[in-house]
């Protein structure tokens, strides 16, 4: 591996490490990004809805995806932040 450059921890190619974001490159950053916007939508929906069931289950999938991509996101409700 060249001095600078990193591998990305989702695709694995290797990039310069000032365009890792997390340790991801801008493409796999994007994807991660599109899929956790899509989670907010989804919880958004349910509690506009009132599926009280629902939108607790989408809010721990994006407690989930707190911690397995070491975010913290604020506007979450406090008892699914990550700390």
């Amino acid at each position: 591996m060249r001095i600078g450059y990193l591998d990305c921890r989702d695709c694995g190619e290797e990039f310069n490490c000032a365009d890792l974001v997390s340790g991801l490159c801008p493409t796999c950053a994007k994807k991660r990004t599109d899929h956790l916007a899509e989670l907010q939508r989804e919880y958004q929906q349910y509690v506009d809805e009132g599926h009280e069931r629902a939108s607790a289950y989408v809010a721990e999938l994006i407690r989930a995806y707190q911690q397995t991509e070491r975010v913290r996101l604020k506007d979450v409700p406090a008892r699914y932040r990550v700390e």
